[in-house]
């Protein structure tokens, strides 16, 4: 009886350690579950930082565009005060004004200059270059003229880009003509 009570006694045990490894299976299968929750959510929330800094950058360049889109409204109109300047200038030099009014005048023309050079606007040139309809706008057409390009031969009114943009066109008038390596 010895031997049969060993045998309940081993069975019982082998029983025990059934259920200890049923258990244990049961255990890594949840932690396998847990571990594929721990990980979706972990992708998910790398791809929310990644959305975010997108979000972040994309904000700060609209709002560089609106401050750039604002400061070319009231440079345009600077403009027009700097051409203003300038026609002052070519009467008052046919009518030999007053000398002191004439060096304040050009004080505050030398002023507006560097302050629309300081924002970034350029003047385009356009006197003997081919013409470029993304920087010169045609208002009339010289008939003198041979070749086989078009020439900017008279500017009316200057152009001018701010940072890489125009923001008005060269009026001019263009020619036929020969434009060589150098670009004249």
């Amino acid at each position: 009886m010895v031997k049969g009570g060993k045998d309940k006694k081993i069975q019982s045990l082998e029983e025990e350690v059934e259920q200890a490894v049923e258990k244990i299976n049961e255990l890594e299968g949840e932690i396998e579950k847990r571990n594929a929750t721990i990980n979706d959510y972990l992708n998910t929330m790398k791809v929310l930082q990644a959305d975010f800094e997108n979000y972040k950058k994309r904000v700060e360049r609209e709002r560089e565009q609106t401050i750039s889109f604002a400061k070319e409204d009231l440079i345009v109109k600077l403009l027009d005060l700097k051409d203003n300047f300038e026609r002052a200038f070519s009467v008052s030099e046919k009518d030999k004004a007053s000398e002191g009014v004439l060096k304040g005048f050009e004080m505050i023309y030398n002023q507006l200059k560097k302050l629309l050079e300081e924002e970034g606007v350029k003047e385009i040139a356009c006197i003997d270059r081919e013409f470029d309809p993304y920087y010169h706008e045609a208002l009339m057409m010289d008939g003198d003229g041979d070749g086989d390009r078009e020439i900017v031969c008279k500017e009316f009114q200057k152009g001018y880009v701010l940072k890489d943009k125009v923001i008005r066109h060269s009026k001019v008038c263009v020619r036929k003509g020969i434009i060589d390596d150098e670009g004249e």
